[in-house]
């Protein structure tokens, strides 16, 4: 049986590129004279935004290591219930 693949998804630095038109948008309508640079700030923020928070978020969703502890094992004693005799 073949193994299965998994499914692609598009990766964080293009996801948050995703949002560059709107926010280029903004940024022409709020200071058109500085938007050139707005522009290219936004876009590197975005990115640089896009590539720590998957990052971030693997480390604090990772699997931690369980801890091992020496405690001591406890042996209970086996317990016999008498039979009871039916009475109908």
């Amino acid at each position: 049986m073949a193994p299965e693949k998994r499914e692609w998804s598009v990766p964080g630095p293009i996801r948050a590129l995703l949002w560059w038109p709107g926010v280029a948008f903004v940024l022409v309508m709020v200071a058109p004279d500085s938007a050139a640079v707005g522009i290219a700030v936004s876009g590197a923020a975005l990115m640089v935004l896009g590539a720590v928070v998957p990052m971030v978020s693997r480390r604090l969703r990772a699997p931690r290591p369980p801890r091992v502890v020496d405690a001591p094992t406890v042996e209970m004693p086996t317990v016999e219930i008498p039979p009871v005799e039916r009475v109908a």
